[in-house]
């Protein structure tokens, strides 16, 4: 018994339970006001942030592969379940309350689903500029989406940014003075103490600074909206209500929603698992771990929950080695729903938003931006255009059309692979590709390429034409083609045919094609089509050196010293 807990829940040779405990203590304190920060960010009431950071915790604690990672309402998943549902309830509504929660469970049953059908390898639709872009822009999105609280800015709930900025100048004349003091000195607090103070708990601080001011000075009554009534007890089981027409029309955000939390807690816990190295991340029973906890934690009216990069790394720190950790924090929570929540009355909703704003902004991506710029170009266009998408199109679009160009590239890549021509380096028997090397060597009869991809239906009509023209250039002196073809891993049908052709083609000119490295899969459908009798078993070496040193042998002019022929 105590074999398999260990391998289900392992722990390092240093394990302390007072780690556990202290770091669970930890996220718990800094749980409770993100939570709440969070829901009002999703379009509900903040208690029901603090339900979406209990039962799904718990439940994502004892059946994820990671001990690190901290699951509950986050920024992100916030601001998709607001842009996913805005459209259909007004937020704060009992509607949309509960399609909020039906939205969590459906989320939780496709990535159950996807655990269950072994499907962890839908991460790598997301590439890294394409996520990076995403959430770059939801970091936008997110900072704009605060700036009627901030500033106590009386204007409607916008989706895009363009209509919100249009929405902010058009009702500055309703600026709030005592909110937008509040708001603006406590990000400042917050900044400053992170960069003065990183150790210190300036968050829970000022949280209680603030409130005892609004309580004292009763600046409620001057216009600072509060959190007001926080509900006691714990969230009652309740079976969210489903209909048919709102699961179809849910299942888009529901759909970006699970690859996004999915992409996230593999990015986190892979963090992790590398760092300490005592267990390793498994992505199906990290999808069923996430798929399970929103399922669950639906029926008690969470919103929909996602990893946290900063509370995960909290756990870290506070010595969190265990799932006990997550117990504790939950323990913690249910404490304060059952116990504390009067103390939330007069905390000030400015106060807030100014914790969303600072949470997210390291999420806005700039460093990667400038890598790509430098490194891959055309990866840092997927990223902006992913960028501009979600900002002025919405997040669903937004990284659809990441995911549609970045396949695009993969295609574009694929159906024009890299094509080289070789030369051999002076005093060697090495060949490479002459634009890397210019002073190779090279015969004038002889013309040496090298393929690097599969030779398949996407780029089959590009091989020959890119060898073709590179023989035009040579002119009447070739005499034979050399084809490294090491590098062509597989061999579809429309691929021999455009190596038929090839032959076919260079016989018509007097000119002999050569096949050099071919591994054992493409080697056998040669065979098998009758390409390799065609072309005779004189054509097929185990290297560029043995085909060079065949035509030499055959009446070429040029020596390169090369070994004797070895045939394969």
């Amino acid at each position: 018994m105590r074999s398999s807990l260990s391998s289900w829940f392992p722990q390092p040779a240093d394990y302390r339970l007072r780690g556990d405990v202290v770091a669970g203590l930890t996220l718990g304190v800094i749980l409770i006001p993100q939570a709440m920060a969070y829901g009002i960010l999703a379009g509900v009431a903040p208690v029901y942030g603090l339900y979406a950071a209990l039962f799904p915790l718990l439940v994502y604690t004892l059946l994820a592969s990671t001990p690190h990672v901290s699951v509950g309402p986050t920024a992100l998943a916030s601001l998709l379940c607001l842009n996913g549902l805005s459209h259909l309830a007004e937020p704060g509504s009992a509607h949309y309350l509960t399609y909020a929660v039906v939205l969590a469970g459906l989320t939780g049953v496709i990535q159950l689903l996807f655990g269950v059908l072994q499907l962890g390898g839908l991460v790598s639709l997301l590439s890294r500029p394409v996520l990076s872009g995403f959430v770059s822009a939801a970091a936008v999105l997110i900072v704009a989406s605060q700036l009627r609280s901030i500033f106590g800015v009386a204007m409607p709930r916008t989706t895009y940014l363009h209509d919100t900025v249009y929405q902010f100048v058009r009702h500055l004349g309703t600026l709030h003075l005592p909110t937008t003091l509040m708001g603006l000195g406590s990000l400042a607090v917050l900044v400053l103490g992170k960069r003065y103070l990183p150790r210190a708990p300036v968050m829970l601080v000022w949280i209680v600074v603030t409130t005892l001011l609004v309580y004292l000075l009763r600046l409620d009554r001057v216009g600072i909206d509060v959190v007001g009534a926080v509900p006691s007890g714990l969230p009652a089981l309740v079976l969210p209500r489903v209909d048919l027409n709102i699961l179809t029309t849910l299942f888009p955000v529901a759909l970006v929603l699970a690859l996004i939390s999915f992409v996230e807690t593999l990015s986190i816990g892979n963090a992790f698992a590398t760092r300490h190295g005592y267990y390793r991340i498994r992505p199906n029973r990290e999808l069923l771990a996430l798929g399970a906890s929103k399922i669950i934690g639906s029926f008690f009216a969470a919103i929909p929950t996602s990893a946290s990069f900063s509370r995960s790394a909290v756990v870290e720190e506070g010595g969190g080695r265990g799932p006990l950790t997550g117990v504790v924090a939950a323990v913690l929570l249910a404490a304060v729903l059952l116990f504390f929540t009067p103390l939330f009355y007069y905390l000030p909703l400015p106060m807030l938003a100014a914790i969303i704003v600072f949470s997210v902004g390291k999420l806005f991506d700039l460093q990667e931006m400038k890598r790509l710029a430098k490194l891959a170009p055309k990866e840092l266009a997927v990223l902006l255009v992913t960028f501009v998408f979600t900002l002025f199109t919405g997040l669903q679009w937004g990284i659809a059309g990441g995911v549609v160009l970045s396949l695009a590239f993969v295609f574009l890549r694929a159906a024009r692979p890299h094509l080289a021509e070789l030369g051999r380096i002076p005093q060697t028997n090495a060949f490479r590709n002459l634009e890397r090397f210019p002073t190779a060597e090279t015969d004038p009869a002889l013309l040496v390429v090298r393929f690097d991809a599969e030779l398949y239906f996407g780029n089959a009509e590009y091989f020959g034409d890119q060898i073709l023209a590179l023989a035009d250039e040579r002119g009447d002196p070739l005499r034979a083609v050399i084809l490294d073809a090491h590098t062509i891993n597989d061999l579809d049908t429309t691929g021999l045919y455009a190596l038929e052709q090839l032959f076919d083609k260079l016989a018509s000119r007097d000119v002999a094609l050569y096949l050099t490295g071919v591994i054992g899969p493409v080697r056998d459908v040669l065979f098998q089509s009758g390409l390799m009798q065609r072309m005779g078993a004189e054509s097929h070496f185990l290297s560029i050196q043995d085909a060079i040193r065949y035509y030499h042998e055959r009446g070429g002019q040029r020596d390169w010293n090369l070994p004797a022929v070895q045939h394969d």
